[in-house]
């Protein structure tokens, strides 16, 4: 059984810790956080380092087991010709919920984010296809969410990541707009849909699939949903965008795997970074 029980005061003191180690190796400050999904680690390279620390080497920081999550931390500035983002902190990698079964490790990157001095928080994943319309390598805005992990009933007693009976902008309207506008400036069909979050590790049946494609979700995912809550509990700015790596049991006749997963994100990588250099660059103004 996972357990959904957080501990408070200890996960504060493991936040701390956790920042002042990495205070001890560099000083600098964020201002913009991306979270890189399956296969998207790459974009890292276009990344002007100031500084990197592994996740291995953070006090308490969860270390994924999963491939395509290297667990490293980049903290620097993405230039182009003569402009240069606002100071950026890189997540190359993150740990799901079925890796560890709480949700204190899977929001730690958030929370210490937040704590390092990040405003604007881009999350990107990737996710099987659901909507008839999508293909294999799309990129898709995320608008809204659909949690099937039965955490709202949680959420009433903890209160952390989401209020009962009150209904949310968990995205940043002006973010989605400028994500919206890079697209459409670099001709890139970007998808709009919403994302559901489960909590695997298996993937989806074709009849749970076709339960959701009734429940209005486009694309599906183990990932992303904490995430989500914890930035909006923090007042964060954040945007979500998710890779149609594959299409999802029951619409795809071929069998799934993580392979299939890293090898569309390597055959769309470079319209990828495009659009995320674009967005990234987009809100320093």
């Amino acid at each position: 059984m996972y357990s959904l029980m957080i501990d408070k005061t200890l996960t504060n003191q493991k936040n701390k810790e956790a920042v002042r180690f990495i205070h001890q190796v560099t000083d600098f400050i964020p201002r913009t956080a991306l979270i890189l999904g399956s296969g998207l680690g790459e974009f890292s390279n276009n990344i002007k380092a100031f500084s990197s620390v592994l996740a291995s080497e953070i006090p308490h920081y969860p270390v994924s087991s999963v491939s395509g999550h290297a667990g490293k931390l980049i903290f620097g500035y993405l230039k182009k010709d003569f402009t240069r983002s606002m100071p950026l902190l890189i997540f190359q990698g993150r740990v799901h919920f079925y890796e560890f079964g709480s949700l204190d490790q899977v929001i730690f990157l958030v929370t210490i984010a937040h704590q390092l001095g990040v405003r604007n928080l881009i999350i990107t994943n990737a996710a099987g296809g659901i909507n008839h319309c999508y293909s294999a390598g799309d990129l898709m805005l995320i608008k809204d969410i659909f949690d099937l992990t039965y955490l709202q009933h949680y959420a009433k007693i903890n209160n952390q990541y989401k209020s009962s009976y009150v209904p949310h902008e968990y995205f940043d309207p002006t973010m989605q707009q400028t994500v919206l506008h890079c697209a459409a400036q670099l001709k890139i069909s970007l998808q709009q849909g919403t994302y559901c979050w489960l909590k695997g590790p298996s993937y989806e049946t074709p009849a749970e699939i076709q339960m959701l494609k009734r429940l209005g979700v486009d694309a599906v995912g183990m990932s992303t949903v904490p995430e989500i809550y914890a930035s909006y509990s923090l007042k964060m700015k954040t945007v979500g965008i998710s890779l149609i790596s594959n299409l999802a049991a029951g619409i795809s006749q071929n069998k799934l795997s993580h392979a299939e997963v890293t090898k569309t994100a390597n055959n769309v990588k470079m319209q990828f970074s495009e659009l995320m250099e674009k967005v990234i660059l987009s809100l320093h103004r």
